[in-house]
């Protein structure tokens, strides 16, 4: 892509975001913008956001205190915080929106960018946070690329990964994701990427698409008339039903799949063992020959992940050797796979993350894959956001669970009344009384998934243990 660059734009944060006023020393870019005050780092800036039931204006002298060094509030609160702040080393910038002048901050910060080659985004149902950090390893290999943190796929999270990236950045890698219709085309409308991925499209947030029609809508607004390149999942027959019947497509769609058709074919991939490691071996038919590839990333999901890497990887033009070194080492995120290891000898798959029909039916199939010299355990909080298809989808995850683990532990007014006879299937109420249990049954060589929607906070009945991540 042709990015100019804008010589009149002054690059500290005060001018970016158009301030009414700035009380204190302007800072200068880039600078890592936080809204959280709990997750602020010495030299920060504070964001004040007014939620539906927070307002980040009430917690500014927390994040000072945790060492703020800027702080992006409203106009109006300009004066009661610059008296109560007055000593400290902070800058206050006042704005009218703290959320519009972010957006527009980093609109402009972006035009400055002189050595931008392509900004790449990634959306689908699933997949999305582990293709994009994947995508960024290869590409930090050997280019200045910038990749988005954790999931801040919003707008305002895409905003903060540009205000966070060095000017002299080569790639940008963003995920964009989405509740409902048109979220991701207005993303995609500041942020416009040269390259997109979809990674699927999965009966996923159905409360605000509807259904499976209205998913493969929103993801395909990734698709602007600045894209050139678009990576799709060719096992997807609605997806590519979606590409085709585009209007204005993009010159070059490139498939990653197992189905036969593929640009970038999946041939075989197997799960297996080194030393206290998993890898997942992955072989690849690329237009350039076979690829064979491992990584940590050990999920027969990641058989994918790894794929859709490489086809970007090789479409940019980098070698097979960088790919492949680059994505042996990227291992699970602690909450989306990551394997770990307690004291006793008990193991957790930890999918805390999140949870839908397509993601919980993957990880009970990894459950299953592992090898294990004791007991499958699943514990699974309810899935959310299934609008009329919950009990439906429910039910279906339930028979599989029942028929991979030894135990199944089903936390949730979604799996009300869902139960099978010669099967040890557990209705508990809340995290303690589900660690209490696992406390009283758990033996070394157990396998135990853990899984659920982020409502019920899954991630809490790891504090009881020690563990080690493998």
């Amino acid at each position: 892509m042709n990015c100019k660059h804008a010589s009149s734009i002054t690059l500290t944060i005060g001018n970016l975001l158009g301030c009414t006023s700035v009380c204190g020393k302007d800072i200068g870019m880039p600078c890592r913008v936080e809204t959280d005050s709990r997750k602020i780092k010495e030299g920060d800036i504070f964001v004040a956001l007014k939620g539906e039931r927070l307002d980040g204006h009430d917690f500014i002298l927390d994040a000072v205190r945790r060492g703020a060094r800027g702080v992006i509030l409203k106009q109006e609160e300009m004066p009661k915080y610059s008296e109560l702040l007055q000593g400290k080393d902070v800058t206050l910038f006042g704005v009218q929106s703290p959320e519009r002048a972010i957006v527009d901050a980093a609109v402009r910060y972006l035009s400055s960018f002189s050595s931008l080659k392509d900004i790449i985004a990634i959306t689908g149902s699933v997949g999305k946070t582990t293709t994009k950090d994947a995508i960024g390893r290869i590409l930090q290999g050997k280019y200045k690329a910038h990749v988005s943190a954790g999931n801040h796929n919003t707008l305002l999270g895409c905003s903060l990964t540009v205000l966070s990236a060095p000017s002299d950045t080569e790639y940008l890698v963003l995920e964009m994701g989405a509740n409902a219709k048109g979220e991701i085309a207005e993303i995609a409308d500041h942020f416009p990427p040269s390259m997109a991925v979809i990674t699927s499209v999965e009966p996923v947030h159905l409360e605000g698409f509807g259904d499976i029609r209205g998913v493969l809508e929103a993801k395909l607004e990734i698709v602007t008339p600045h894209c050139e390149v678009l990576f799709i999942n060719g096992d997807c027959s609605l997806l590519a039903e979606g590409v085709a019947a585009l209007t204005d497509r993009p010159s070059r769609v490139i498939t990653i799949g197992r189905d036969p058709s593929c640009m970038f074919k999946i041939l075989d991939t197997k799960l297996h063992q080194d030393g206290h490691q998993y890898l997942r071996e992955v072989l690849i038919e690329t237009p350039l020959g076979v690829a064979q590839l491992e990584s940590k990333l050990w999920g027969e999901q990641h058989a994918m992940v790894v794929a859709v890497a490489t086809a970007v990887g090789y479409e940019i033009g980098l070698n097979f050797d960088d790919i492949a070194s680059s994505l042996r080492e990227m291992s699970s995120p602690k909450g989306r796979g990551a394997l770990l290891k307690s004291d006793e000898g008990i193991m957790f798959v930890d999918e805390s993350y999140n949870a839908s029909p397509v993601t919980v039916k993957a990880a009970l199939k990894n459950l299953l894959g592992i090898p294990s010299r004791g007991r499958r355990i699943a514990v699974l909080g309810g899935m959310r956001e299934l609008g009329g298809f919950e009990r439906e989808f429910h039910r279906e995850v339930f028979e599989t669970a029942i028929s991979v683990a030894d135990v199944t532990i089903l936390y949730g007014k979604e799996w009300n009344n869902l139960s099978a006879n010669g099967k040890e299937v557990l209705h508990l109420h809340d995290i303690e009384e589900i660690v209490n249990y696992l406390k009283g049954i758990l033996r070394s060589g157990d396998i135990v998934l853990v899984k659920g929607s982020r409502v019920y906070e899954m991630e809490r009945i790891y504090e009881w243990w020690s563990l080690n991540e493998l």
